[in-house]
C-alpha cells in the first residue's frame, strides 16, 4: 500500500510543478506579445508596438563609409541618437557638405524671399543649447520607453534656409531617445535652392534612419505630409516643418499620449523662436490653447478659468483644445489614414489644421496639448512661396462647406464678402466616407460641447466682436463693480481673452452681449436682461449714439470715482466736440451679400 501513496504523491507533485509552470509561463508570454505583435488597436485598448527594426538592414547605400549603425543599448534606452553613432566614424554636417560642393552659405539671403533674416540664423549656432521650457513637473515624469510606441517623423521642405533646416535636424537627435525614433523622412517639395539638391542627398546618405524622398511636381503642405504617412513604418508619424526645432524630453510625452489614446492627434506646446533674432523664448506655459475664429482663422487664445484650474491641478497631464496648430503634432498612423489624412483637395498651405481639428472632434477623436513637451516654431512675417490670399479662403471655405452644416453661413458673414458661397458644380464630398464610417456628429455639438467660446451671434447682427475704443482700450462687463445691481462695462485689455468681450450690434437698435443687452443707468452703461422699451443703439461713422425718445447721446469713455475705485467707465455724452474717447470700432461688419 504504501508503494501506491508513493506513486500516487509523485504523481500529484508533477501535476502541481506543470501547473505552476504553465502559470510562471503566462506573464513571460505576455511580455513577449507585447513586444513582437503590432500596435494596431488605435483606441488604445491594446498597449502593444512593433520593434524598432535594425536600422542596418533598412537601406543598402553606396557610400558604406559614411552609414552608420545602431544597436540597441537596454541599459542605456534613453540615450539620444547622438549618443549611439560610433565614434570612430566621421559624420558630416550639412553646412560643411554644403561648403565641400562649392556653394557659399551666404548665396541666398534675401530676407524679402524667405521672410526671415537668414542672415541672423546663419550666425547663430546650429549646435546651440536652448533653455528647456517645460513645466518643473515635467523632470518627475519617467516613461517607460520600451511600452512607448516608435516613430517617424515627417518633415516637408520647400526652400528652406539651411541653417534653421539643420538646426531641427541636430535638436532632433540630440533630444530623441534612440529606441523610440524609427525614421526621419524629408520631403523635399520640388526645391529650387542648391544646397536642397545634391549636398542634401549626401547629408541624409550618412544617416541610415533618414530617407530623402523629392515630389516631382509643387505638392504642397496637405499631399506632402500625406505623402509621407504613407511612405512612414512606425506606429505614430510627428509632423515637424522644416523651421521648428525640438526641446529636451519632447517626443516621449507625445508617443506616451498617443499610447493612452490612439485616436487623439497631439501638439507639443508651441516656443516661438524670433524671425529677426533667433532667440528662443518660452510662449505656451500650460495656458494656452488653439481657437479658431468663425473666419476658419486659427488663433492662440489663453485656457478659459474652468481648464486653467484643472491644468493647474494637473500641470503634466495633456489638455483637450479645439484646435491646434498645424507646425507640430502626433498621430498613430493608423488611425491618421483612417479618418482621412488632411484633405488633400486644398490648396498649397493655411487651414489645414482648422479641418483636421473640426474633423477628428465630430468624428469621435479629441484633440490636445502637451505641456511636457516642447517645439519651438519660427512664424515668419510672410509666405516664402507663391501663394494667392484666394487660396486660403477657398481651404476656409472647404471647411465650413464639409463641417459647418447650417452654421457655415457665419463663415461667409465673417469673410468680409471674400468668401462667395459655392457653385453648383463645386464637390466637398472628400471626407464623405469618413461621415458615414465614423458617423460624424453635426457642428452643434461640438459647440455646445468641445467649442462654446466661439458664439453664435444673435439673428439681425451687424456688427460683433470686440468694442475698441480709439483713445485706450476694449470694454467688458466688471466682474465686482455693479450699479444697481447691474454689472458696470469698464475698460479691459483688448488680449485678456476672457474680459475683452464680444458685443453684437443688431438691426433692431439693441447692442447685446452674452444674450443680455446694454443699458443706461445714470447715464453708465451697465448689462441687464433685454426689456421693451429700452432706447435704440445705432453706429454713425465711429460714434456708437444712444437714441431714446428725442435724446441722443453719445458712449465716451471717461474715469469716474465708483466705490472708492477709480475707474475707466462708459458714460453717454453729448454729441458734440468729440475726441478720440468718443470713437468705437467693433472687430467685425457682418457681411451679408
Amino acid at each position: 500500500m504504501s508503494g501506491v501513496y508513493t506513486r500516487s504523491f509523485r504523481w500529484k507533485m508533477r501535476i502541481i510543478f506543470a501547473v505552476t509552470f504553465v502559470i510562471g509561463m503566462v506573464p513571460l508570454l505576455f511580455w513577449m506579445t507585447k513586444l513582437i505583435l503590432p500596435w494596431e488597436n488605435y483606441g488604445g485598448s491594446i498597449m502593444v508596438k512593433t520593434l524598432p527594426r535594425q536600422f542596418s538592414s533598412q537601406r543598402q547605400d553606396s557610400d558604406s563609409d559614411l552609414k552608420k549603425t545602431v544597436d540597441i543599448d537596454e541599459k542605456a534606452q534613453d540615450k539620444s541618437l547622438e549618443e549611439y553613432e560610433p565614434k570612430k566614424i566621421k559624420i558630416y554636417n550639412f553646412s560643411d557638405i554644403i561648403r565641400d560642393f562649392n556653394i557659399s552659405l551666404y548665396k541666398d539671403i534675401d530676407p524679402y524671399r524667405f521672410c526671415i533674416n537668414v542672415t541672423k540664423t546663419h550666425e547663430t549656432s546650429v549646435n546651440r543649447q536652448v533653455l528647456d521650457t517645460r513645466p518643473g513637473e515635467c523632470n518627475s515624469v519617467k516613461y517607460n520607453i520600451m511600452s512607448l510606441p516608435v516613430a517617424s517623423i515627417v518633415i516637408p521642405v520647400f526652400n528652406e534656409p539651411w541653417s534653421t533646416f539643420e538646426r531641427l535636424i541636430n535638436s532632433i537627435l540630440k533630444h530623441s531617445p534612440r529606441l523610440l525614433l524609427q525614421e526621419i523622412i524629408i520631403i523635399d517639395d520640388k526645391s529650387d535652392l542648391d544646397y536642397l539638391g545634391a549636398p542634401l542627398q549626401k547629408y541624409v546618405e550618412q544617416f541610415v534612419f533618414m530617407h530623402l524622398h523629392r515630389t516631382k511636381e509643387r505638392l504642397g503642405t496637405m499631399k506632402t505630409r500625406v505623402m509621407g504617412t504613407k511612405l512612414a513604418k512606425a506606429d505614430v508619424v510627428v509632423f515637424l516643418d522644416s523651421h521648428t526645432e525640438v526641446n529636451a524630453g519632447w517626443l516621449e510625452p507625445l508617443l506616451y499620449e498617443i499610447s493612452q489614446n490612439g485616436t487623439a492627434i497631439v501638439q507639443p506646446s508651441i516656443d516661438i523662436i524670433d524671425a529677426q533674432t533667433f532667440e528662443y523664448s518660452k510662449y505656451f506655459d500650460n495656458n494656452i490653447r488653439g481657437h479658431f475664429k468663425w473666419s476658419m482663422a486659427y488663433t492662440f487664445v489663453p485656457l478659459t478659468p474652468q481648464q486653467m484650474t484643472a491644468v493647474r491641478a494637473q500641470p503634466t497631464k495633456a489638455f483637450d483644445t479645439p484646435a491646434i496648430v498645424g507646425c507640430a503634432f502626433a498621430v498613430n498612423r493608423k488611425y491618421f489614414l483612417d479618418i482621412g489624412g488632411l484633405d488633400t483637395g486644398m490648396r498649397t498651405w493655411g487651414g489645414e489644421d482648422v479641418e483636421l481639428s473640426i474633423r477628428v472632434w465630430l468624428c469621435g477623436g479629441s484633440m490636445k496639448i502637451s505641456p511636457c513637451s516642447h517645439v519651438a516654431h519660427i512664424f515668419k512675417a510672410g509666405h516664402p512661396f507663391k501663394m494667392e490670399y484666394s487660396d486660403l479662403v477657398y481651404n476656409n471655405r472647404r471647411t465650413a462647406e464639409m463641417w459647418l452644416g447650417d452654421y457655415r453661413k457665419y463663415f461667409y458673414y465673417f469673410n468680409a464678402g471674400f468668401a462667395k458661397p459655392p457653385e453648383a458644380t463645386d464637390k466637398f464630398d472628400i471626407m464623405d466616407p469618413v461621415k458615414k464610417k465614423f458617423k460624424c456628429k453635426g457642428f452643434g455639438w461640438f459647440l455646445q460641447n468641445v467649442f462654446p467660446e466661439l458664439e453664435v451671434p444673435p439673428e439681425g447682427t451687424l456688427y460683433f466682436g470686440t468694442l475698441r475704443n480709439s483713445a485706450s482700450d476694449c470694454v467688458g462687463p466688471s466682474d465686482s463693480v455693479k450699479l444697481q445691481s447691474y454689472p458696470l462695462l469698464v475698460s479691459a485689455y483688448c488680449y485678456l481673452y476672457y474680459k475683452a468681450r464680444n458685443f453684437a450690434l443688431l438691426e433692431n437698435g439693441r447692442l447685446m452681449i452674452d444674450g443680455k443687452c446694454i443699458k443706461v443707468r445714470q447715464d453708465l452703461l451697465v448689462v441687464g436682461p433685454c426689456t421693451n422699451g429700452i432706447g435704440k443703439w445705432s453706429l454713425k461713422e465711429k460714434l456708437l449714439m444712444y437714441i431714446d425718445g428725442s435724446i441722443s447721446k453719445c458712449a465716451t469713455q471717461v474715469t469716474k470715482v465708483i466705490n472708492s475705485e477709480k475707474l475707466q467707465v462708459i458714460k453717454l455724452m453729448p454729441c458734440i466736440d468729440t475726441t478720440k474717447t468718443s470713437e468705437w470700432e467693433f472687430a467685425n461688419k457682418i457681411f451679408k451679400g
